[in-house]
């Protein structure tokens, strides 16, 4: 299947996700449930407080946030007695915040739905397909 192929079935599933009432850094990071060593369930509890911009506070989109929780499940090494991979996981969190911001102008879930101008700049599923393609490039783009 090709790549192209996989990130367009990948934001498809998410956004059915979405139509199913997950919020969504649950729609993204489910998404993703084969490149991580969680589960679907798993992935959903462990996303659920980032909806509507982190704790329903209107800060950063969850369609990005989720890209934390993946950053840190590629590349954390589990180093309980001693943290070596916090570098490597911020900065794949950040590449992938970056593009986005990048591409929508904002990270701010209030301001990508124009609650205070009217104007959306993305909406929630496009926010959510721009998640799920930025985090399958800069994220598992050799998987």
């Amino acid at each position: 299947m090709s790549k192209e192929k996989t990130e367009i079935d990948k934001a498809k599933q998410a956004n059915a996700f979405h139509d199913r009432g997950f919020n969504c850094a649950q729609s993204v990071a489910c998404v993703f449930a084969d490149k991580t060593d969680l589960d679907e369930k798993t992935l959903f509890r462990v996303t659920e407080g980032l909806g509507l911009g982190m704790g329903c506070m209107d800060g950063t989109c969850g369609a990005i946030s989720a890209a934390a929780v993946l950053a840190g499940l590629k590349c954390s090494t589990g180093h309980t007695d001693g943290p070596d991979s916090k570098a490597i996981s911020y900065e794949a969190a950040a590449s992938c915040i970056r593009a986005f911001k990048e591409k929508n102008g904002s990270l701010v879930c209030r301001e990508l739905r124009g609650e205070d101008t009217g104007t959306p700049l993305r909406s929630c599923p496009g926010c959510i397909e721009d998640g799920v393609r930025i985090i399958q490039e800069h994220l598992f783009k050799e998987d």
